[in-house]
């Protein structure tokens, strides 16, 4: 869970990706009756950092952040100012409390959810890298 405190405190602290979407960044999924952009966040895996000397103090995780929007462009705009947050913290740096000595990009993946309301949502999936002291 710390991965996602990481990832929430530097979406929620960027002005542009907020001017985008104001409040609507949300754990998980997107609430039922929202508008349109949002953007979610998850997480995929947590694994311990291995050591000879004791328990991990640092941990890597794959977080999940999807960009949701009516239109591909709208969709677009907000997965490029959530990796320009990602891309734009220093590092290493503490968010939430929990210091970060790495994030990185991991790649994106776009696809389109027809059944959702009556026009569809486009999605942009990117998966961050993230290393942090327990």
């Amino acid at each position: 869970m710390s991965a996602n405190k990481i990832a929430y405190n530097i979406l929620s602290n960027n002005a542009a990706l907020t001017a985008l979407i104001s409040t609507r960044l949300n754990p998980v999924r997107i609430p039922q009756e929202s508008a349109f952009p949002a953007v979610s966040y998850n997480l995929i895996s947590q694994v311990p950092n291995p050591t000879k000397s004791g328990h991990s103090r640092t941990e890597f995780a794959r977080v999940q952040v999807n960009a949701y929007g009516t239109s591909l462009s709208s969709a677009q705009a907000v997965a490029s100012a959530i990796r320009t947050a990602f891309e734009a913290v220093t590092l290493p740096g503490t968010f939430n409390g929990i210091k970060c000595q790495t994030l990185e990009y991991d790649g994106e993946n776009q696809t389109a959810d027809d059944t959702a309301a009556f026009a569809g949502l486009y999605q942009i999936s990117q998966d961050y890298l993230i290393n942090f002291t327990r």
